[in-house]
C-alpha cells in the first residue's frame, strides 16, 4: 500500500504544486518550500487513511 499511496502523492502532488505554485515554476516568484513539500505529503495521507480498514 506504501508503493501505491507514493504513486498518487507524486501524482497529485506534482499537479497541485504545479497549480499552487506556477509562478515559482515558470515565472519570477519565489518557491515556498514547506508548502511544496505539504502539498507532496497531503495526498499520501489522505490516500493512507483512506484506505484503513
Amino acid at each position: 500500500m506504501t508503493k501505491k499511496a507514493s504513486l498518487v502523492a507524486l501524482v497529485v502532488g506534482t499537479i497541485l504544486l504545479m497549480t499552487n505554485q506556477f509562478d515559482a515554476l515558470f515565472g519570477h516568484a519565489q518557491l515556498r518550500i514547506v508548502p511544496a513539500i505539504l502539498t507532496y505529503c497531503v495526498p499520501y495521507v489522505v490516500f493512507i487513511l483512506g484506505n484503513k480498514s
